[in-house]
């Protein structure tokens, strides 16, 4: 069978045309929906980076705020450091102080008696009693010993032997030679100077010397004389 076509043209062109403005209307609504919904989804986007935004700024300004808060707790580290080191040397400085008494004992002669030790930041001056000379002479040589605690070791107020009619006794012999013998000294007090191997050194803060607190007097260290003498190790 054969088709015979007599409609004119523009009814065909007229068809053409409406299909074409049906899928170029649909074309347009997909357009302007997925536009739309473009639009939409980046709005969305966009307010969460906004808010996200806002929240860095937030969290910004905290970092910010505890950095500066960090800075301040650490400035105050070495203040502090300064203050924990002055008091364990001031600590440690008031211990020498009696370390070096203790250790004094230790080289004391049994029969010799404290009256009075001063200690300063570079020598002990010790005021003593001694039944003798042999007594005095033995203490003295102990303290020569301590090497390790005095540099140096004086002894001074020590009496001599009295000749003459001051206090000895005389007698001839044979050839008119006269002989005087000197007055036995019979207790006696004297005075010591030792100069410390390693010198005190009071601690300072900040540049400042330190308030008071210089090893000096023990008071009552030294039995009072007529007292039984201190029990001490001796030679």
């Amino acid at each position: 069978m054969i088709k015979i076509n007599l409609l004119p043209g523009y009814v065909l062109e007229r068809q053409v045309v409406r299909r074409l403005m049906v899928i170029f209307a649909a074309l347009l609504a997909f357009v302007v929906v997925a536009g739309v919904a473009w639009r939409i989804q980046r709005g969305a986007a966009l307010a969460n980076l906004r808010v996200e935004l806002e929240s860095a700024k937030m969290t910004e300004n905290e970092v910010i705020s505890n950095e500066t808060r960090a800075k301040e707790e650490l400035a105050k580290i070495d203040p502090i450091n300064g203050k924990v080191k002055f008091i364990e040397d001031v600590m440690s400085y008031n211990l020498r102080g009696p370390a070096l008494y203790e250790d004094l004992t230790r080289f004391t002669y049994e029969k010799v008696r404290y009256r009075n030790i001063t200690l300063t930041d570079t020598q002990m001056e010790i005021e003593a009693y001694a039944p003798s000379l042999s007594d005095a002479g033995r203490y003295l040589l102990n303290l020569y010993r301590a090497t390790d605690l005095f540099s140096q070791v004086s002894m001074s107020e020590v009496p001599a032997y009295n000749a003459g009619s001051g206090g000895g006794s005389s007698g001839t012999r044979g050839g008119g030679v006269v002989i005087v013998r000197p007055a036995r000294v019979r207790g006696f007090d004297f005075k010591v100077t030792c100069v410390l191997a390693q010198p005190l050194s009071a601690p300072t803060y900040g540049g400042a010397a330190p308030a008071a607190g210089t090893p000096g007097v023990i008071p009552g260290a030294t039995p009072a004389p007529g007292m039984p003498p201190m029990r001490t190790r001796g030679t």
